[in-house]
């Protein structure tokens, strides 16, 4: 059975501790996919590309939030 993975209006709502962690656990689900895919036993070949795509999704979201994150610390002023 495909696993459901949160849709980027729930990724947004997540800590950085969480996104890092919803990361890490796509990365080990297209990895135990790819062996699955060489050994000829991954029935469902489109999981790849949808695991691929959460992690852009997940990456997305996490260059979002560093960036805003940044934008609201005050700048040091320059001499």
């Amino acid at each position: 059975m495909a696993e459901k993975w949160p849709k980027i209006k729930e990724l947004r709502t997540l800590p950085p501790a969480e996104l890092q962690a919803q990361l890490l656990k796509a990365r080990q689900t297209l990895w135990q996919d790819r062996l699955k895919a060489r050994e000829g036993a991954l029935q469902q070949t489109h999981e790849l590309r949808l695991t691929r795509r959460q992690i852009a999704r997940v990456q997305t979201v996490m260059n979002a939030q560093a960036r805003q994150r940044a934008q609201q610390q005050p700048r040091e002023a320059t001499k």
